[in-house]
Formats: structure tokens, sequence, C-alpha cells
């Protein structure tokens, strides 16, 4: 079913005109008529948006069906859903409306093909094939296993494995078993919806300068969900470890020659010409020295700046505050709100707003974060906060200084009496006067609560992923998620 379909359903439940509607997610009301007459398709961040005014989640837009939500669905074969898995085999999702789902069926008709040229793959989880009409042979490591009409073979998916069909074209019956889908195992519903959002993106590609083992693994599991379509991986091949390149189909090594001098600075510029071609749409950091990577990055003639100051932006999801929280910088930029260099600080808010407003946030309420909500001479990030809030901000409300709690918490706006202060009680990105406070609110939010993280870094044309070996599977992924949304949302302000 088309999004327009269930967004009209759920807009009339709500007896919400689509007047109103417009207005809430500040669109205009004849292209939320055509988004509902199926004359046009949502964005993922114009879908986050719509959602929220809604009171609902992705899920229901695009399926009619909440995220987690109970009960039955009941699919014909008319209603089957075709997923794009394998290049040389056909699949129709058996249950595509059963939101979060444990277990994937499909009715898969796969291709005899040459020997040569099967399609090896990995993954967490357990399978089992059925197979309903002709002959198939998986291979499932080096054992190769013969099946004819009403055989069957379960096996742990982790192996390499790969089907081919013998005589002719073969229909199998396949139930893939994942328990360690990234969807299940957010804790986050609104980072769920983030999933969500990325993966019916359909895939974004990815150039990855000079992979190493943390970066591929994190490609891979995003090329698992659908939200990685591509890897570019720029560098020597022969330096990735063998039994990381799980996906080869969806891999395209781009070769430096390790001999070469300036190895890194070669790999690096190789990689921005991949961005700049439009054949990437996401730039990440593999074993690359950081300097020479971010060198190639800001380089005025050959780089992708766009003239703002690069940040970072750390979008959580936490307990008791129904929205996202973008917080910056909590690693790239020493101080934000305490040097005399207004235009850097004002880049360091407007990349956090853009981030945000691709997440769905119209008008994002910014805080300018310092020990309390009055500017004082003794305290100069307060005074410095004060003359960045008076400044002239079209996309986004901005006030500062203020204090952590008024900028979260609505209780404690109402027990101090300021409800009069902008953004108090509603702030969505939180702006923090030096680096060793935006780490700390980071390290106690990701590992003292333990809430779900992404990291964006922001200012050069296009998302900027750098990962950690600290960071957690879920921080990876969800990073990518991010920049997965982020890119598709430049993409179509560009193309306007």
């Amino acid at each position: 079913m088309h999004t327009g379909n269930n967004i009209c359903e759920i807009r009339k439940k709500n007896s919400l005109s689509i007047e109103k509607l417009a207005e809430m997610v500040g669109l205009d009301v004849e292209y939320l008529k055509g988004l509902e007459e199926r004359d046009v398709e949502a964005s993922v961040s114009e879908l986050l948006k719509i959602s929220a005014a809604l009171g609902t989640d992705i899920s229901a837009l695009i399926y009619g069906k909440e995220f987690n939500e109970g009960g039955v669905t009941f699919t014909r074969p008319e209603t089957r859903k075709v997923v794009e898995r394998r290049k040389r085999h056909k699949y129709e999702s058996l249950a595509p409306d059963y939101s979060g789902r444990h277990i994937e069926p499909f009715l898969v008709e796969v291709f005899e093909q040459d020997e040569k040229n099967l399609e090896f793959s990995s993954h967490d989880g357990e399978e089992f094939h059925y197979v309903i009409k002709g002959s198939l042979k998986i291979t499932v490591e080096d054992q190769e296993y013969l099946l004819n009409q009403g055989d069957t073979l379960y096996f742990d998916s982790s192996l390499r494995h790969a089907l081919n069909a013998i005589g002719g074209n073969a229909e199998v019956l396949v139930s893939i078993y994942n328990e360690k889908a990234m969807m299940n195992y957010s804790r986050s519903p609104l980072m769920s919806n983030l999933i969500q959002g990325a993966k019916i993106i359909g895939g974004m590609n990815v150039v990855v300068i000079m992979p190493n083992p943390t970066a591929i693994a994190a490609v891979n599991r995003a090329i698992e969900e659908k939200v990685v379509k591509y890897a570019y991986f720029v560098g020597d091949s022969s330096s990735y470890p063998l039994e990381l390149l799980k996906y080869p189909e969806y891999y395209k090594f781009i070769e430096i020659d390790p001999h070469i001098q300036e190895f890194d600075k070669s790999a690096a510029h190789r990689g921005i010409e991949l961005i700049h071609s439009g054949e990437g749409h996401m730039l990440m950091k593999g074993k690359i020295n950081t300097a020479i990577f971010m060198k190639a990055i800001l380089n005025k003639e050959t780089g992708i700046g766009t003239g703002r100051r690069l940040s970072l932006v750390s979008i959580f999801e936490l307990p008791e505050v129904d929205r996202l929280i973008f917080l910056t910088d909590p690693g790239i930029n020493p101080a934000l709100t305490v040097a005399k260099d207004v235009m850097a600080s004002r880049d360091i808010i407007l990349n956090a707003i853009d981030v945000a407003q691709s997440m769905g946030i119209d008008k994002p309420n910014v805080a300018l974060l310092d020990a309390n909500e009055k500017p004082s001479e003794k305290i100069p990030s307060s005074m410095f906060a004060k003359q960045l809030s008076e400044m002239e901000w079209e996309s986004a409300t901005v006030f500062g200084p203020l204090s952590y709690d008024l900028a979260l918490y609505e209780e404690a706006v109402i027990h101090k009496g300021m409800s009069d202060l902008p953004v108090a009680g509603k702030a969505d990105i939180l702006i923090v006067p030096h680096i060793s406070g935006g780490n700390f609110l980071y390290k106690a939010w990701a590992m003292t609560m333990g809430s779900d993280v992404a990291n964006v870094v922001l200012g050069a044309k296009v998302p900027v992923i750098l990962t950690s070996r600290s960071d957690s599977d879920m921080t990876k992924f969800l990073t990518l998620c991010a920049s997965a949304v982020y890119s598709q949302h430049v993409l179509k302000i560009g193309n306007k």
C-alpha cells in the first residue's frame, strides 16, 4: 500500500484536517493532497515529521501497522512484496506487514547459474529451506547438498552458503530466523523509527577510505539490513581480512597501489572523487590517519567542504524524554560558546539544525547550555551564549544560556517558574560550551544510562562517519542509518 493511503486513514482517524496536518508539519497543503492521492511519495524526513504529528511511528505510515504491534498478518498472493536480496534469485516476502518480526518467510525462485559465479553469503541466525518445485543445490561451507521436491535443509546461516538451481529454475520456501536483527535490538522506539526510515530508502552508497575490520564489520551489518546498497572500499584489497568480506557482490574495490608514496593521501583523494561524482553518498574513515582524512575533506580545491566548520552531532533517545535529543559537540571542537569566533559557533549550531531537520524536526528548539539561565561576566561562556541567542535564526529557535534541567524537563521549568523562557523544557538540540562537557554527557548517557546513540560529522557535502573499536555494534549501525537518512535529505533538497 502507498504511504499516502495510510497517512490519510490515520489522519482521519485522529479527526485531523489536511490543512491542520500541513500546519503541524510545515508542508504545503497541495503537497500533502498529492501525497494522499498517490501523485507523489514522501521522503524519509517528511515521513518522520508526519508520524510524529500523527502520534504514531513510521511503520504505521509504511505498512499501516505500528512497529512491534502484535496480532496476526494475513497475506494473499497479490499482496506479497518482492524483495531485492540477491541478483540471481527472486524473493517474495510472505509476511511483509508484520512489524518487529524475528522470522523472515520468503518464496524464492532460484535461477540456474554458472558454478563459478555463485553468490555466497553469511549472517547471524538460522535458515530453513523447503523445495516446492525443481532441484536445488545448497552449498554450506565446503559441503554440497542436493535437494529435490519435498526435501528440506536447516542450517546455521552464519556459515558461508549459496544456492543454485539444477536443470532449470527451482521454487523454494525459505524461512530465515535472526534474533539479532538490529530493529529488535534497539532499546528505543524513536531509534527504531530511524532504522525503519533508513531501510525504506533502499540503501545509500558509502565510500570507505582504507577499510579496517571495524569499518568493514559495520558496513556488513548495514548491507544485511538494507541500509547500505553498495560499499566502495578504497585502498589495498589484499590487506582486508578475508573472513569479513562476506558480500562481494555489494563491494566495489577501488585499488590503490600499496607501494606508492603517500598511499593514505592517494586513497583519500580517490574517495573524495567518488563523492564528487555522485557515486558515494556517505564518507567513512577506515585506518587512514585522521589528519590526512580531514585535510582531504577540507581541501579548498578538491575537497568536499561547504565552508562550514566540521562538527560532531550525537543523536540520543533519553529516558523520560519523548523526543530525539541532538548533542553537539562531544568530539571535535574543543570550545563552542567560549571563543570569540561567532561564525564558527554559528556553523556548529547550523550543522545540528540540519541533521535535526533531516530527522523530521521542522523548526528545532536549540538550547545553549551553561551553569544556569542568567548570563554573568564571571562566566564568559554564558555571555557568549546570550550573544548567539540574540542572532537571527530563520530555521530554529535558539536560546541561551540555559541549564540542563531547564532545557530538557518541563517539570523543572514549572517548578522554577521559567515558562516564559524560549525552548525551556522542549529543547531538541543541546549545545555545550566545551568539548569536555559534551563528552561527559555523551558517556553518561551512553554508558551509564545505556541509551542508544548515532554519531554524524556534519559540515561537508555528505555526512562523514568516524567509527571506533569502542563503539557498540548498535552505535555503528545507527550511525550508518542516521547518515543514510541525512544523505537522502540532502539529495532531495539538492534536486528541488
